[in-house]
């Protein structure tokens, strides 16, 4: 913190500016929120984007998983086709998807069900993936919580 402090004095004493995003705008104001068709009520309630578009990328918000009618299975692919439409609606696919990122609420036994859905949906080549063990998700019934960035042209 001390050094981002005398960077930010130094630059403003000697006159020099610190970088800013393109256009003297920031990042979010320049940023097309994507918002699939049903999800505008989300929107406004919790105040979150389900989707941001910037600079030919992609920014999905965190998709939770939850069971369908106790079936885990329905419940991730629930997810996917979510992020897919997600994804549609930003003109872009889950081919287009570079990273993803899972929080799971008991990652050793769920993964392997999780993992055969994903599998289904995404295809070679296959884009980053962090896996991450957690306590619980903001959506009580949660199990999976999926996060992902695409990349498009």
């Amino acid at each position: 913190m001390k050094i981002l402090k005398s960077l930010t004095f130094t630059a403003l004493f000697v006159g020099i500016s610190l970088p800013v995003a393109a256009d003297g705008h920031k990042a979010r104001e320049r940023a097309e929120i994507i918002i699939p068709d049903g999800w505008e009520e989300i929107y406004e309630d919790w105040k979150f984007a389900p989707a941001l578009k910037i600079d030919n990328r992609i920014y999905v918000s965190g998709v939770v998983a939850a069971p369908q009618d106790g079936d885990l299975m329905a419940g991730y692919r629930r997810a996917w086709q979510t992020i897919e439409a997600t994804l549609a609606k930003a003109g872009a696919s889950l081919d287009d998807i570079v990273e993803m990122t899972t929080f799971h609420t008991n990652l050793s036994e769920h993964l392997t069900g999780f993992s055969e859905v994903k599998d289904e949906f995404i295809k070679a080549p296959y884009p980053s993936w962090t896996g991450i063990g957690i306590s619980e998700l903001a959506v009580p019934t949660g199990i999976v919580e999926i996060k992902v960035i695409a990349h498009v042209k």
